[in-house]
């Protein structure tokens, strides 16, 4: 009896462990929001320092993820990470006709971070 009730709170342990890894990090800032048609979200920092981003494309039309040094076209439903470095932003172009969805995760970031939506 004593080991079946060991195993038992050995496997709700081990379950809860598992749920643990699934919250959110909370010094991250997470966002789904939709970028009209031909437009860009631009995405910064209030200091200009460094930050981190998660981005996944949950539309069907390709995302442009444009940096200082680098861009990036987005398939759906794939993790592109980047690092933007000091006085840097990342623009996430909409070059299509019509909406697209995005979600991004921002960390690694020392301030508030400022997002701006702007016509092409």
């Amino acid at each position: 009896m004593k080991l079946l009730a060991t195993l038992l709170v050995c496997a709700v342990l081990q379950s809860c462990h598992v749920n643990n890894l699934r919250k959110k990090d909370q010094h991250a800032l997470y966002i789904n929001t939709i970028v009209p048609a031909r437009t860009f979200l631009e995405i910064s920092t209030e200091d200009s320092g460094t930050f981190s981003v998660d981005a996944i494309n949950k539309s069907s039309d390709n995302i442009v993820l444009t940096t200082e040094t680098s861009e990036v076209m987005m398939k759906k439903n794939n993790t592109y990470s980047l690092t933007i470095g000091e006085k840097k932003n990342l623009r996430i172009k909409n070059i299509s006709g019509q909406e697209i969805g995005i979600k991004l995760k921002v960390y690694n970031h020392s301030s508030k971070v400022i997002q701006q939506l702007n016509k092409l």
